[in-house]
């Protein structure tokens, strides 16, 4: 087990490297599509919600050491990500290999949708009102469709580290 701990650890820290590096600076419609707040939903269909929910905060927090936004702000919503999507891994929906193809990025889409929703009214409870700058309904919306897009290979991903870690639901 410590072994796949080691290599999510690893892979967290490289998904969390890209999103600075290559992804944040690449704008879809003046977005910043947010890939870390995909990674605890795959995780999480993995069947592992502590698993999950603990990777998604420390990525949240390892990207908002690098950032403007407020600190561990981006690690709540990967804790709500992760919690929302628990009870669906444990029931094994989106599972890759027993659910319908579009099970997976239909689960993406709707974190994507969500996560920006929830990380500006976050932002507003904790008095960052300001968060709440350019278009909602867009950010919504591009970080849906990147989700959708991305959430397979990262669900596969998730799934591979899981079965290596000991922590996957078969």
């Amino acid at each position: 087990m410590t072994r796949g701990l080691l290599a999510l650890a690893l892979t967290t820290v490289i998904l969390v490297a890209l999103q600075l590096a290559a992804i944040s600076p690449l704008r879809v419609g003046g977005v910043v599509v947010m890939v870390i707040w995909l990674w605890p939903l795959s995780l999480s269909l993995t069947g592992d919600t502590r698993v999950a929910a603990v990777t998604g905060f420390l990525a949240g927090v390892l990207f908002d050491a690098h950032s403007l936004a407020p600190f561990a702000l981006s690690g709540v919503v990967g804790v709500v990500v992760a919690l929302a999507a628990g009870p669906l891994g444990r029931e094994g929906v989106g599972d890759l290999d027993g659910a319908a193809w579009w099970v997976t990025p239909a689960l993406g889409a709707a974190t994507g949708f969500m996560s920006p929703l929830v990380y500006v009214v976050a932002g507003a409870l904790t008095g960052h009102p300001d968060l709440w700058r350019g278009n909602l309904g867009v950010m919504m919306v591009v970080n849906a469709v990147a989700c959708a897009v991305l959430a397979r290979p990262f669900t596969r991903l998730a799934q591979y580290l899981a079965n290596s870690g000991g922590w996957s639901r078969a």
